[in-house]
């Protein structure tokens, strides 16, 4: 340092005349996430200059890559152009969900005449439209409900304030509480929940090429442990199922089989399994379509017999009209007969011949209208 120079404090130094600020640390504060707006899907999109093929399963799931971005997709779409005034997603109808299916076509490559990919849409908007109600009314239940939570509008809805007026108001309706009071209930009963998150397990299944019940543990153990102990113990029962069944030689039960009798099963799917594979519901069902079945030949039966009825009327209707027809010809006949032919000579042949005209009155007897000369 050459003589008579000053030192320069270091640059983030304060002054010594200056009073000690104190450091304000914000590693406290709460991070969030921000809104989606789809911009990693748009460079994707840029990046292959075309719309994101998806492979769909049957199960009416997409997997392998990019399935995810779907999902999200249909969740900004549902939140900023679905129509809000419905129900549920049952209650659109097909002019409703039209515009929807055109904007996801202007960023995936679907054909909505294969009916899994038509079902997966169906299935996705049905659970993002469902859980967007939901959301709406935890933000209105934040709000006290009423006017504050009216003048409070949810964030993707402050442009369309009469939508939040109109689900305001349905959340107020004693069927919307009703409903919700036996949706708390059952999701009480709920005895453990996965721990894979959003990800469904569909897609795991397809990534991890493994068989169910492997996969059944991969989404209810994790590194901190099993989900619960039932969730342990049900796999600890399917395994031994398996090898009992391997055992044997005859492999009697499917895994499917193994998850439905282990697991259980409701309508139309296996419990713990998601979107997986579908019950086989033949022999539960069996009672059910063959009821059905009797019902509907009986509505059948009874519409082919007063068909049956008409018809037999008007053709009894006709038999009486021609038996009695044919009673006034037969009497009329027997009246003819009994009249005796008149007799014939030769001055008869030369001289005036008298005609004796009948007919028959509406009584059926026989006038005569005088005598007629013929010259």
């Amino acid at each position: 340092m050459a003589p008579g120079q000053k030192v320069r404090p270091p640059r983030n130094s304060q002054p010594s005349n200056c009073p000690q600020t104190q450091h304000v640390s914000t590693s406290n504060s709460k991070k969030v996430r921000g809104k989606n707006k789809s911009k990693g899907l748009e460079r994707l999109i840029k990046k292959a200059g075309h719309p994101l093929n998806l492979n769909i399963s049957v199960e009416r799931r997409p997997i392998g890559e990019n399935h995810e971005l779907l999902s999200r997709e249909i969740g900004i779409v549902t939140r900023y152009h679905a129509p809000i005034k419905r129900i549920g997603w049952n209650n659109f109808s097909e002019a409703d969900k039209e515009p929807l299916y055109e904007l996801l076509k202007m960023k995936f490559n679907l054909d909505l005449s294969e009916p899994h990919v038509k079902g997966c849409l169906e299935l996705l908007f049905s659970s993002s439209y469902k859980t967007f109600h939901h959301r709406c009314y935890t933000h209105y239940l934040k709000y006290g409900g009423g006017d504050s939570a009216r003048n409070s509008p949810y964030e993707p809805l402050r442009d369309r304030p009469g939508y939040w007026t109109w689900l305001c108001d349905h959340f107020e309706t004693e069927e919307f509480q009703k409903k919700s009071v036996i949706g708390k209930a059952n999701r009480m009963k709920l005895a453990y929940v996965h721990k894979k998150g959003t990800k469904p397990f569909v897609a795991l299944q397809h990534e991890l090429s493994c068989d169910q019940i492997s996969l059944y543990k991969e989404c209810y153990c994790s590194d901190k442990g099993w989900a619960s102990r039932d969730a342990r113990q049900n796999y600890e029962t399917m395994l031994q199922m398996q090898h009992e069944n391997e055992q044997e030689g005859a492999n009697q039960l499917t895994e499917q089989q193994i998850c439905e009798k282990v697991l259980g099963k409701a309508y139309g799917y296996i419990r713990g399994r998601g979107h997986g594979p579908k019950p086989n519901r033949r022999a539960s069902s069996t009672s059910a379509n063959t009821y059905q079945q009797m019902e509907e030949e009986l509505a059948s039966t009874k519409q082919t017999m007063a068909v049956q009825q008409n018809q037999l009327a008007v053709q009894q209707n006709q038999l009486e009209s021609q038996q009695k027809q044919l009673d006034w010809l037969r009497s009329v006949v027997s009246k003819l007969a009994s009249i005796p032919p008149p007799a014939m000579d030769d001055n008869d042949a030369s001289g005036p011949s008298h005609t004796t005209t009948t007919s028959i009155d509406g009584s059926g007897a026989l006038v005569s209208d005088g005598m007629s000369r013929r010259s």
